[in-house]
């Protein structure tokens, strides 16, 4: 995560919670992972080639926003 990303993070965290940001940054990773494994299992990505994060971390407060801002304060 880049500088960006975290501010980035400081912005969602202030509109949904801070609360939220343990959940959006593990759908953020799981959503990367998707994105990524097909790309490094046909070779045209290396390990070591740098992928934005930022589309994933909003893509993971969508979801959270829709999906598990409701039922959040049941969990803690």
């Amino acid at each position: 995560m880049g500088l960006g990303d975290a501010k980035l993070m400081v912005g969602i965290g202030l509109l949904l919670g801070w609360q939220s940001i343990p959940i959006i940054l593990f759908l953020a990773s799981i959503l990367g992972l998707i994105f990524v494994i097909p790309s490094l299992i046909k070779k045209t990505k290396k390990l070591t080639t740098q992928i934005p994060f930022g589309p994933f971390i909003i893509s993971g407060s969508i979801l959270f926003y829709y999906f598990f801002n409701k039922n959040l304060y049941f969990i803690i």
